[in-house]
C-alpha cells in the first residue's frame, strides 16, 4: 500500500495479509492429523512385532513391507500435533488484529491526503523577510492560519500512524512467538540436506552479489575504468550461473531466468552490431570472455601500482593510487562523472559511438544505443534505491522493461 509517509516507528503503513479462519482450520487439522498419524505408526508396530496375533504368509510379508516405517509416521505425527496449536493461536490472533491495522492504514491515507492538499507547511513560515508577509499583515495572518491547520492535519496523521505502530507491533509479536514455537517443536527433528544447504548458500550469495553489484556500480559512476567494468562483468557472470543453479533446484522460475539471461544480453550496443564490429567474447558479461578487458583491467592495475610507488608507497602512496583511479579515467573531470551519472557513458564512450560504419541501419542503431542509456540509468537508480526501501520497482510492475533496460 505504501500511502503517505513512513510510520513513527519508521515502517511503511500498509495491510497485513493471511486468511485467519483459513490459517485456524488449517491448525486444526494438522493437529487431528498428527494424533492419526501416531495411533496409526502404534498400529504398524503392533503388526510388524507381531503383536496382533496374525500369522500366514501374507501376514509375514505385510511385516516385511511394513519394516521401520511406523517410526518415520510417529515421528511426523509428533511434529505435527503440537504444530497444529501453534497455528491457531496465531490464527486467532491475526483474526483479532487484521481488521484494525486495515482500518488504521486506511484512515492514515485518508488524513495523508488530507494534510498533502492543504497550503502552509508543518514548520511555521517567517514574516518580514525576503518573499515573506509583513509581520501583522492579513497575509501574514493567513499563513499562520495554513501552517497551523498543516500542522494539526499532520498530527492527525501521526496520531493514527502510532495506533497503526501498535496493532502491528502486536500482530510481529503474535507472528514471531508462532515461528519461534514452532521452531522449538522442529528443532533437532528436522535436519537439511547437503543440497538444502548448498540453496541456502546460493541464496544468500545472490543477495550478497546484489549489494555487491551495488558497491561496484556507484564506484564506477565516479571512477569508470576497465577495472571496475569488468569486477561488474564477473558479478554479472556469476549471478547468471547461480539463477540457473536455482531454476534447476526450482527455487526459480522461467521468467526470472529469462530476465537474468536478458540481462547478460548486448542491450546498448546495437550500433556495434550494425556495424560489423560487436565480438561476442568482448562484449558480452561485461568482456569476461574475452581477453580485451583483462588486457586493459591489467593496465590500469599496471598504472595504479605505479602511482603507488612512484608517490613513496604507504599511506601516500594508496592516495597518490586513488588519485590515478580518480583521474585517470575522467580526462574531462567532473564531465566525465557527470555523464555517467545521468547516461551511463562517459565523453570517451560517446566519441565511440561515432565511431561506426555510414548509413542508416548503423545511425539508427547506434540513436538507440544512445536511448537505451537515457532510459536505462533511471531504472538502474531506481532497483538500487528499492534494495533500502524495500519499494517495488517499475521493473517489477512492468516486467518487460527487464527484457530490453
Amino acid at each position: 500500500m505504501h500511502t503517505g509517509a513512513q510510520s513513527p516507528k519508521g515502517r511503511w503503513i500498509e495491510y497485513v495479509e493471511g486468511d485467519p479462519e483459513g490459517i485456524v482450520a488449517r491448525g486444526r487439522s494438522i493437529e487431528s492429523l498428527g494424533r492419526v498419524m501416531q495411533a496409526s505408526a502404534t498400529t504398524l508396530e503392533q503388526v510388524k512385532d507381531g503383536a496382533d496375533g496374525q500369522k500366514g504368509l501374507a501376514v509375514e510379508k505385510l511385516r516385511e513391507v511394513v519394516g521401520d516405517s511406523h517410526g518415520l509416521l510417529r515421528q511426523a505425527g509428533e511434529l505435527y500435533e503440537p504444530t497444529g496449536p501453534v497455528l491457531v493461536a496465531y490464527g486467532e490472533a491475526l483474526a483479532g488484529v487484521q481488521p484494525k491495522i486495515k482500518a488504521h492504514a486506511d484512515r492514515c491515507a485518508e488524513l495523508w491526503a488530507t494534510f498533502a492538499a492543504l497550503p502552509g507547511s508543518v514548520e511555521p513560515r517567517g514574516t518580514g523577510g525576503w518573499l515573506q508577509p509583513e509581520p501583522d499583515s492579513p497575509e501574514a495572518e493567513q499563513q499562520a492560519e495554513e501552517d497551523a491547520a498543516k500542522l494539526a492535519a499532520y498530527r492527525a496523521w501521526e496520531d493514527e500512524a502510532g495506533y497503526w505502530d501498535a496493532d502491528y507491533d502486536t500482530w510481529e509479536e503474535a507472528f514471531e512467538t508462532a515461528a519461534t514455537d514452532i521452531g522449538d517443536v522442529l528443532e533437532g527433528k528436522v535436519k537439511d540436506g547437503f543440497w538444502d544447504n548448498v540453496d541456502g548458500f546460493v541464496a544468500g550469495l545472490q543477495k550478497a552479489l546484489s549489494w555487491a553489484g551495488l558497491a561496484v556500480g556507484i564506484l564506477a559512476i565516479i571512477f569508470g575504468g576497465p577495472i571496475l567494468a569488468l569486477i561488474g562483468g564477473i558479478i554479472g557472470l556469476v549471478a547468471l550461473g547461480l539463477t540457473i543453479y536455482q531454476k534447476i533446484r526450482g527455487d526459480a522460475g522461467w521468467l526470472q531466468l529469462g530476465l537474468a539471461i536478458a540481462g547478460v544480453l548486448p542491450w546498448g550496443k546495437l550500433g556495434k552490431i550494425a556495424g560489423g564490429k560487436f565480438s561476442f567474447a568482448d562484449d558480452m558479461f561485461g568482456g569476461v570472455l574475452g581477453a580485451t578487458a583483462w588486457r586493459n583491467a591489467g593496465s590500469q592495475a599496471r598504472e595504479l601500482g605505479f602511482a603507488y610507488l612512484f608517490h613513496g608507497r604507504g599511506a601516500t602512496g594508496a592516495l597518490g593510487s586513488l588519485r590515478q583511479l580518480a583521474t585517470g579515467n575522467n580526462p574531462n573531470g567532473f564531465g566525465d562523472v557527470f555523464l555517467r551519472l545521468l547516461t551511463g557513458k562517459d565523453v570517451a564512450a560517446y566519441e565511440k559511438l561515432g565511431d561506426v560504419t555510414t548509413g542508416v541501419l548503423p545511425a539508427l542503431a547506434t540513436a538507440s544505443d544512445l536511448l537505451h542509456g537515457l532510459f536505462a540509468v533511471p531504472l538502474k537508480y531506481d532497483g538500487w534505491i528499492s534494495m533500502f526501501t524495500g519499494h517495488e520497482t517499475i521493473k517489477k510492475k512492468v516486467p518487460v522493461l527487464d527484457v530490453v533496460w
